[in-house]
């Protein structure tokens, strides 16, 4: 019941970061790192009590950029050619995966999951055996098996396909599910599709009801939304295609707001801001539900009013990851609720609204925050 680390390239100083000990484990990444470093995380971890290890096999990466993948002994080379509904295709796979994370040692392991072009009954049913056969091959191992459920969000969009799907992957053996959600929507910007957020609160409420932990992957923001839905966990990381996967993930584009650039996330507006903005935003005291310290806001601000030419992207990730570890503790704990958050950031909107301050980026102007507000209310009420 709490946050996960969503390792991504250079993020291993985050793990032993002291302020964000919160994360409850984190989940590795074989695009990122070899195997000899990925055993060196998990090593590290040992010695952490209760941090929790999960290995992602990650087939389900755009075949554009596949990093380190290649290099490790269970990446098929014909990925992109292979007959997918071959038992004997997956069963290689399979077995050179388990040999790995014998060596490897993680606490869990996710099946492998192929990015389809289409979302039919036969995908999820196929990975749904796959998984099983994670379950069956992990057993006596100590190693546990999660399902890992690669889903398009306009799939979910569909009315009665949410119920569908998660009728299928409920029949797992795994008692946890790491879903992906694929969007269409580029990592910077938040999701604002009612009925495909609708769809996707649909399927992890499904899921929960039928006796499953959900872990959601590649999560920002949207937190709230998922936990309203009942999600048991969810990760993030420090860059912006950690907190969204889409099939362009690795082709963002630099000087646009997803580059390196950086941001402050301010719980009152549910939003990223740029240094201008923040620096305007900050004085008028908008209000917020509860009260939480951020360390590295307080680094932020001072290293602003000392040296205000000084980079500051490194705290920037740091000030969102000790955010998400934070207020997903709260949203668990009830001390607050996801409506009480969108509620109150669409107050300051309007207030904003109201004395037109119009941020940097033209699109920053919290148009996400009614269609989450409606989501929720519509799902609740559905």
């Amino acid at each position: 019941m709490s946050a996960y680390h969503q390792m991504g390239h250079d993020s291993e100083n985050l793990l032993w970061t002291e302020q964000l000990a919160q994360y409850r484990g984190a989940i590795l990444s074989p695009v990122n790192y070899d195997q000899g470093k990925v055993a060196a995380q998990i090593e590290w971890a040992r010695a952490r009590n209760g941090f929790e290890t999960i290995f992602d096999p990650q087939l389900y990466v755009p075949n554009s950029e596949r990093g380190c993948l290649r290099e490790w002994n269970y990446f098929p080379n014909d990925v992109d050619t292979a007959d997918l509904t071959s038992d004997a295709w997956w069963d290689g796979i399979l077995n050179s995966l388990i040999d790995v994370c014998a060596a490897v040692r993680p606490d869990a392991v996710c099946s492998p999951a192929v990015l389809p072009s289409a979302y039919p009954d036969e995908y999820f049913a196929r990975i749904v055996s796959v998984g099983d056969q994670v379950c069956i091959r992990l057993s006596g191992t100590g190693l546990k098996p999660i399902q890992t459920a690669v889903v398009g969000m306009p799939e979910l969009s569909v009315a009665g396909r949410p119920m569908a799907i998660a009728s299928i992957l409920s029949r797992s053996r795994a008692n946890r599910i790491y879903l992906v959600l694929v969007s269409q929507i580029e990592p910077r910007r938040e999701l604002s599709d009612v009925e495909e957020i609708k769809g996707a609160m649909r399927l992890i409420s499904a899921l929960r009801d039928a006796g499953l932990h959900v872990i959601v992957g590649f999560t920002s923001s949207d937190v709230a939304l998922w936990k309203a839905a009942g999600a048991s966990d969810c990760a993030t990381g420090k860059f912006f295609n950690l907190r969204r996967f889409t099939r362009t993930r690795f082709e963002e584009p630099r000087g646009q707001g997803g580059g390196q650039l950086p941001y402050w996330f301010e719980e009152s507006l549910m939003a990223f801001l740029r240094q201008s903005d923040l620096q305007r935003v900050l004085p008028m005291n908008l209000p917020r539900v509860g009260t939480s310290t951020n360390p590295f806001g307080g680094q932020i601000l001072e290293q602003l009013a000392n040296e205000p030419e000084k980079a500051w992207l490194a705290l920037a990730w740091r000030q969102f990851l000790f955010w998400f570890a934070d207020i997903e503790s709260r949203l668990e704990s009830e001390a607050v609720t996801p409506s009480q958050l969108l509620r109150n950031a669409d107050n300051n909107w309007r207030t904003l609204e109201d004395v037109d301050f119009i941020m940097e980026e033209r699109r920053n102007d919290g148009g996400w925050i009614r269609p989450w507000r409606r989501s929720i209310a519509e799902f609740r009420t559905a």
